[in-house]
């Protein structure tokens, strides 16, 4: 027979599983800042799930792994990106999380960037759902929220 949780019991184990995916989730946006800034979309990937959705402002939505690789190597020939990823509040239950926080990013387009395209000084928020997936855990749903509207 399973023993249910009373109901501080649940929020005392969400508490500590949130604090230790916190840490995890910290530890994966640190590499993340570093390999766009490298351009290193190999290893950028292999945070996101295969059935990875990654929502950019304004943009067409990235569905799959590989969907995500494709767009993320053709945008770092265009020049450099530089995110500053700040996770405001993790929630963790179980084989799920959900991650708040803030982002800062700064592209400096290169010889490569199509016409019109010109650097970005950009701030907003986002939204990652986090899924455990054989001990690892993965970014399934990544939505971005700008501050400023497109101009």
């Amino acid at each position: 027979m399973i023993k249910s949780e009373t109901p501080e019991e649940i929020k005392a184990r969400i508490k500590r599983e949130s604090a230790q995916v916190r840490k995890v989730i910290e530890s994966h946006n640190a590499k993340l800042e570093r390999w766009y800034a490298a351009g290193e979309i190999d290893s950028v990937v292999t945070v996101f799930a295969e059935d990875a959705r990654q929502m950019p402002p304004n943009g067409v939505t990235q569905v799959g792994r590989e969907a995500i690789r494709e767009f993320w190597k053709q945008a770092v020939t265009w020049g450099k990106w530089n995110f500053s990823l700040n996770t405001v509040s993790v929630e963790a239950n179980g084989p799920l999380a959900m991650e708040l926080g803030r982002y800062t990013l700064n592209f400096t387009p290169g010889l490569a960037a199509p016409p019109g395209v010109t650097a970005i000084a950009d701030t907003g928020n986002y939204v990652c759902q986090w899924r455990l997936e054989n001990g690892k855990w993965l970014i399934v749903l990544d939505i971005v929220n700008r501050d400023q509207p497109l101009e």
